[in-house]
């Protein structure tokens, strides 16, 4: 079969490339197997489709938001956490055919990020499956799963994206870590359904998994169909909308005693979409609830009723792409202020001036644009080192956050039919006093996380904090 496969191919080309090509996919081959592929059919197709499309770069460029988010290491610990939890086992040859097609469709995931102060890049490296997935069977999947979504991923590390399954019974977590500097919440979402469509269709019927997304990871994306008036203006606003807000929530003192604590809640769905289906009477959106929740659960925790507060919300860029899935894996993601002069007599009132402000924000044809023009000079035209001293002076670490990653669809989650029981998504563990929410949503559950540098004391807290959010949503929804 493998023979075949490479005839087959190298065949379709000129005579005198033959020859060449043979011995190079034949040399990829054993690449493959080294690093932990099994399937010759599989292999064969995977290499013929790396050598003809020429995804096997040795160096991969280091993108706008590669470099900004790799500034922000003195803010946060730059790696993302994801968990789904599945009622079955899934097949690990399977599990490690599609991610070795990743890896290899993927070279940013297999790289180290080099620093040379002057024009950073991706030093693509050798790799093996084991370096990518690890496979634990255990008697507390709780424990092995929040002992993995707490580590970080080295800079120098040869992969920037690890797999873990959480084996007990007939039950799996699949949890996943990766490098915000490759990719962000909505680079995942898309990631992730890219493995379980491959997973699906090769234990199905034994497809190759080929089907990766390999286009453009450049800032520059996002101005591509706009109108041709609003692109010129947009590239305009180099000036930034963003969060001055100077409260914070009240975490003890930075100590050498932090370390990074993930806290999770979970809002059922009769007071989620309760309060979601309350929240559409009068226009408010479901990311109106969450930052409505969000302030609400401030004002309980400060006291401070009377004064004005600025929650900074993310906004996915790809809401200006006609087909964001024309785009590689990476991040595309800025962030709007949404501010109420002070708290409402009920967290209802305060709904309603979030989904105000926020309303005025969407109705802005350069909603998330504002500073990208900078960023996008200083990091492209500038000496990196220069450009992150500048970036620097201007950059501005919201104290008050929220990332909605939205509704997960479980079908789209779905592993050999049978579909996730939970899942959980969270940011980069922030350095105090950065507090970030990370929500989404599944079967009209809402899953709430916040990843921090800090101690037991902070994870009480945040538990405290949490459950005030909780309130204010069951107020909504009861109102």
């Amino acid at each position: 079969m493998k023979e075949t496969i490479i005839k087959q191919y190298t065949e379709s080309l000129p005579v005198k490339k033959q020859a060449l090509a043979f011995s190079k996919i034949n040399e990829y081959c054993d690449l493959l197997k080294k690093r932990g592929l099994n399937d010759d059919k599989a292999c064969a197709e995977i290499a013929v489709d790396i050598i003809k499309n020429g995804y096997n770069a040795k160096k991969v460029r280091a993108e706008v938001y590669d470099k900004v988010n790799y500034m922000c290491r003195c803010y946060m610990d730059r790696i993302a956490r994801f968990r789904l939890d599945y009622d079955f086992i899934p097949d690990f040859e399977a599990v490690k055919t599609v991610l070795i097609s990743l890896f290899e469709h993927s070279p940013i995931l297999h790289s180290m990020f080099i620093d040379n102060h002057i024009a950073p890049y991706w030093k693509v490296c050798d790799y093996n499956i084991d370096d990518v997935l690890s496979i634990e069977n255990t008697n507390d999947i709780e424990k092995s799963t929040y002992d993995f979504l707490v580590q970080t991923i080295d800079l120098k590390d040869n992969v920037q994206l690890k797999f873990k399954l959480c084996v007990t019974d007939n039950k799996c977590a699949l949890c996943v870590l990766w490098n915000h500097m490759i990719t962000d919440g909505g680079g995942i979402k898309q990631l992730l359904g890219d493995f379980f469509k491959a997973y699906n269709e090769y234990v199905a019927d034994g497809k190759t998994p080929l089907d990766f997304r390999t286009g453009s990871r450049k800032l520059d994306e996002v101005y591509k169909d706009l109108p041709e008036s609003t692109r010129k203006a947009a590239k305009t606003k180099f000036a930034n909308k963003t969060s001055k807000e100077k409260k914070t929530l009240p975490f003890t003192e930075t100590s050498e005693n932090d370390h990074n604590i993930l806290i999770t809640k979970v809002i059922p769905s009769e007071i989620f979409m309760g309060a979601v289906k309350k929240a559409k009477e009068i226009g408010a959106t479901a990311n109106d609830v969450l930052s409505a929740s969000y302030i609400d659960a401030t004002y309980k925790m400060l006291g401070c009723d009377d004064e004005s507060l600025t929650l900074s919300c993310a906004v996915d860029l790809r809401r200006y792409m006609k087909d964001p899935n024309r785009i590689g894996y990476t991040n595309q993601t800025t962030f709007m202020p949404c501010t109420v002069s002070k708290r409402g007599k009920t967290v209802f009132d305060t709904l309603k001036e979030v989904s105000e402000c926020n309303r005025k924000s969407k109705e802005d044809e350069f909603l998330g644009l504002y500073g990208l023009p900078l960023l996008n000079y200083a990091f492209t035209q500038l000496v990196y080192i220069q450009a992150e001293l500048i970036v620097k002076m201007f950059y501005n670490n919201a104290n008050l956050s929220v990332s909605n990653v939205g509704r997960l669809d479980a079908k789209f989650c779905s592993l050999d039919g049978h579909e996730p029981t939970f899942a959980m998504v969270a940011g980069a563990a922030k350095k105090k006093n950065c507090a970030v929410a990370t929500a989404l949503s599944l079967n009209g559950n809402a899953i709430i996380t916040m990843c921090i540098q800090g101690t037991k004391k902070d994870k009480e807290m945040l538990d405290t904090f949490f459950n005030y959010m909780e309130e204010s949503m069951k107020e909504i929804a009861n109102n």
